[in-house]
């Protein structure tokens, strides 16, 4: 059987024990002014990614992806990673508005997003602070459904 989440998980796993061990620094809400100037690259990533998503289509999808992102999260990850979402809780429709955080190099982008059949869906997307090209170098969609 094969599990299409199981590369996603373990890098979550990874930052998960990392941050359990005090190695990683606290996440702080950023200011105003850095979230705006953030959500001008990060909105339309996430619009061309969901896009991508709900079409089926990868060049569409991993526009805004790093180096890294795209090698972790390829054509073939991305085809079955869609069926477990999409048979789980449908397409994607809408998002609320963010909150972005920053942790030591990483900011996040956190959406609460509504999909057919489950609303509140977390939506993170994680960028580096120190790349200017601003790619997407995380991704994670979390819900109890999800996890089920």
């Amino acid at each position: 059987m094969n599990f299409p989440w199981i590369p996603l998980l373990a890098v979550l796993l990874i930052l998960a024990a990392a941050a359990a061990c005090g190695c990683m620094a606290p996440e702080t809400v950023v200011s105003d002014d850095v979230k705006a100037e953030v959500l001008a690259y990060a909105d339309p990533i996430a619009d061309n990614l969901m896009q991508g998503f709900n079409e089926g289509n990868y060049t569409i999808y991993s526009r805004g992806f790093s180096p890294e992102m795209r090698q972790a999260l390829d054509e073939g990850a991305f085809e079955q990673n869609r069926e477990h979402v999409t048979s789980r809780i449908g397409l994607y429709e809408s998002r609320s508005d963010p909150v972005v955080t920053e942790t030591g190099e990483h900011i996040a982008v956190n959406y609460k997003a509504k999909f057919e059949r489950e609303d509140g869906v977390a939506l993170r997307f994680v960028f580096k602070k120190d790349d200017p090209s601003h790619r997407l170098h995380g991704l994670w969609f979390n819900s109890p459904k999800l996890r089920s």
